[in-house]
């Protein structure tokens, strides 16, 4: 009986112990404000986007993981440059020019404790056109239409980067459990 309570206790505390040292791991750092935000509706072109993050950004060298995408409904990127870093902040410039319509942003960045996090928003722009301008003929106001573009949920993102730490925890606590039935059973002989 006291081998049986023993057994439990060591595995109770093998389980802990994954679960602390998994627990960390899983806390990525977050996206706590945008320029543009996410859904504004911008009535002119922005100059550049900006990320603010809940703590320092890694930035190791120009290949480190940091991307940043601002897609218009026909799948045109208006990045016009490489990202800065600075601390908590990451900064893009766009390009001159961007029509009116829907926005995808999506990013990527390395988190403080070293892994990726990404995620993505939407804006939409609807500038006043210039009155100088002809006025378009139907047809072509039809072509300007934006279509919705394809996003990907973030809870998703977040719940598939997930499952590598969850499948990783399973296997830690069933190797302690055979562990503890293993050191259970040579010590019944």
């Amino acid at each position: 009986m006291f081998r049986i309570r023993t057994a439990v206790a060591a595995a109770a505390v093998a389980t802990i112990a994954a679960l602390a040292v998994a627990a960390p791991a899983s806390a990525h750092d977050e996206l706590v404000a945008s320029t543009p935000a996410a859904d504004a509706q911008l009535t002119a072109a922005p100059a550049e986007l900006s990320l603010t993050f809940s703590n320092n950004l890694l930035s190791l060298d120009e290949n480190s993981g940091t991307a940043i995408t601002v897609v218009d409904a026909t799948g045109e990127d208006w990045v016009d440059g490489e990202p800065v870093i600075q601390a908590d902040s990451v900064t893009v410039p766009l390009a001159e020019g961007m029509p009116n319509g829907d926005y995808a942003v999506t990013w990527q960045v390395v988190s403080s404790d070293g892994h990726p996090t990404s995620g993505e928003y939407s804006f939409s722009l609807a500038a006043a056109e210039a009155s100088a301008t002809p006025s378009a003929t139907p047809s072509e106001t039809a072509d300007e239409q934006p279509e919705p573009a394809e996003t990907t949920q973030p809870a998703q993102q977040a719940d598939s980067m997930q499952w590598p730490l969850l499948i990783g925890l399973g296997v830690v606590v069933l190797a302690a459990i055979v562990i503890v039935i293993v050191i259970a059973a040579r010590r019944k002989r």
